[in-house]
């Protein structure tokens, strides 16, 4: 299509994910290439590479002679996922806290600030959309790209949970009290407080 342009495989796979992550293709939802490539302004064969990546996430699985779908994990698998994600991200803590600069403390800040004016007069979208660049902040101070890249795949898989993340408007707001109480753990650069909030927020409701 004239309006199509190059993409890595691994830029159009992230965009496809955070489509999946802000609540556009839902567990189960069939990917249809054609909608893809007008959606995302991509080639078929950048689009097709994509998906292909994205099989490898386990964020979506293909189904022979059918094609690709959002994958769809049951409650077992949720809570095990949960538990790798626990031991990996509070791994990244001693890191992140030995980076935290001023600048990215203030950005995380604000961040958490927008989090919670979203929680009250935001869409979902909004919502997932800074909770999505607050958590990629913290985890980018990690400086470990490969560390970063499987605390993402492991949350993108996550999404293929028939369960509601945010079920509540209350679990919102604990998502939005975690968040400024990780700011200010950050600022005493208390890593074990940090950690203990990381686990807790992961074993709740967050998405």
């Amino acid at each position: 299509m004239s309006t199509a342009r190059r993409k890595t495989r691994r830029a159009l796979a992230d965009e496809i994910a955070e489509a999946i992550r802000l609540g556009a293709f839902r567990p189960g939802e069939w990917l249809r290439q054609i909608d893809l490539e007008e959606k995302f302004r991509a080639t078929r064969f950048d689009v097709r590479t994509a998906l292909n990546e994205l099989v490898v996430r386990k964020a979506i699985e293909h189904v022979p002679n059918r094609g690709h779908r959002v994958a769809e994990i049951d409650v077992e698998t949720l809570k095990a996922l949960r538990e790798v994600r626990v031991l990996i991200e509070t791994a990244a803590v001693p890191a992140i806290v030995a980076r935290i600069d001023a600048a990215t403390l203030a950005r995380l800040d604000d961040l958490a600030r927008a989090f919670g004016a979203a929680v009250e007069t935001g869409t979902r979208a909004e919502q997932s959309r800074i909770n999505s660049d607050f958590h990629h902040l913290m985890y980018r101070l990690s400086g470990n790209p490969v560390l970063e890249e499987l605390i993402w795949n492991l949350r993108d898989r996550a999404r293929g949970s028939t369960l509601t993340f945010w079920p509540s408007h209350e679990a919102l707001r604990r998502s939005d009290r975690d968040h400024h109480a990780m700011v200010a753990a950050l600022a005493a650069r208390d890593a074990e407080e940090l950690a203990r909030l990381v686990a807790a927020h992961i074993l709740k409701d967050d998405p």
